[in-house]
């Protein structure tokens, strides 16, 4: 997940969504998960995430961020049973310290 000094995600979207993120950068999305609590941020997973694990678009971003693991850790979704990991980060932050 770390390579030379930065993390390495993936954001699942539409091809219309990619173009206007590359062109535009993130924009945070809300929506309830697993609560009836709205939580607004940009997902982002350690692994390229499919309708599978609830990710849909036919278009798959690489999304490398420079920042420490305790700014990231603060973002991170635990989940049990998942063979990858999970964040949601508000778009300021990645698109700040982003590249796509």
């Amino acid at each position: 997940m770390k390579q030379n000094g930065r993390f390495i995600f993936y954001h699942r979207t539409t091809a219309e969504d990619a173009r206007s993120i590359i062109e535009s950068g993130f924009r945070n999305s809300s929506g309830y998960f697993l609560n009836n609590r709205i939580w607004t941020g940009v997902w982002l997973s350690s692994i390229p995430v499919d309708n599978e694990h609830g990710a849909e678009g036919d278009a798959l971003l690489t999304v490398k961020v420079e920042t420490d693991e305790h700014e990231l850790a603060r973002w991170e979704w635990a989940g049990e049973g998942r063979k990858y990991r999970e964040w949601l980060i508000p778009a300021n932050i990645i698109n700040r310290c982003a590249t796509i």
